[in-house]
């Protein structure tokens, strides 16, 4: 998923003179953006925002390109889309948002971007939970940026097979990895468009992708509840590289 807002502020206020943060990130705009930003989320409840390194390199990359051209804009011609700079700094991420603004007043960039809907929309947006933010000074004037994301946590397959198979026994499945199937076999299954690998024959295997491992898909826990199963195997593997967005892949194996 994937969403964007884009202002100009044009101010005739005298501009604040300031320190460029090509020298000293993060400078006090950048800090009052986002305590600001988190003091507006709390208000109304949401979860505050964490301030991502990578997403910040994503940021501040995009900040300098609006200086240097002296406007701003979402992308720039030659320059990556905004997914595909989250994913080249190493932010991993299924959702990520801009707002960008020109001002000659650091101070009011975030009360113009509440003001605006599709800003005040990404600012509040209770998916989110990282941000990246960068501003830089050129001419007496303010280049913003905010990159947020939902983050997906990095996890070793070790640990996603743990996390699938505990919310399996929890609904009554003994874990059979190792017993049933190698954890070589399971991956190489979760590989596998259709079939698996393996000596025993499954009775039903669900393959599927998610951004989180805190939860049985709707279709999985139904074929839970059915009292025909009784075993689980769980076998993780690599997320494609053809996109920037992250996510775990997982197949479920059950047996009687």
């Amino acid at each position: 998923m994937l969403a964007a807002a884009a202002l100009i502020l044009l101010i005739t206020t005298p501009a604040l003179h300031a320190q460029s943060i090509f020298n000293t990130p993060p400078n006090v705009a950048e800090q009052f953006l986002l305590a600001a930003a988190n003091r507006d989320r709390a208000a109304r409840g949401l979860q505050q925002l964490h301030l991502d390194p990578t997403l910040t390199q994503a940021a501040c990359a995009h900040a300098q390109e609006m200086a240097s051209h002296r406007d701003i804009s979402h992308q720039f011609p030659g320059e990556p889309k905004l997914s595909e700079r989250g994913a080249n700094a190493g932010a991993r991420f299924s959702l990520i948002s801009e707002n960008v603004a020109e001002a000659p007043i650091a101070t009011m960039i975030h009360d113009l971007w509440m003001q605006s809907e599709g800003h005040r929309e990404n600012l509040l947006d209770p998916s989110v939970d990282a941000v990246g933010i960068a501003v830089i000074m050129r001419d007496d004037e303010y280049y913003a940026v905010e990159d947020f994301a939902e983050s997906v946590q990095s996890l070793s397959f070790n640990a996603q097979e743990s996390a699938v198979a505990s919310l399996l026994a929890k609904s009554g499945m003994q874990i059979a990895n190792g017993k049933i199937m190698s954890e070589k076999d399971a991956r190489h299954t979760c590989r596998m468009s259709t079939g698996y690998v393996g000596p025993r024959q499954p009775w039903y295997i669900m393959r599927y992708t998610a951004h989180s491992v805190t939860e049985l898909p709707a279709v999985l826990r139904a074929r839970l509840t059915s009292g025909k199963y009784h075993q689980a195997v769980v076998g993780a593997c690599a997320e494609s590289t053809s996109v920037p967005f992250a996510f775990y892949n997982i197949a479920v194996l059950l047996y009687p």
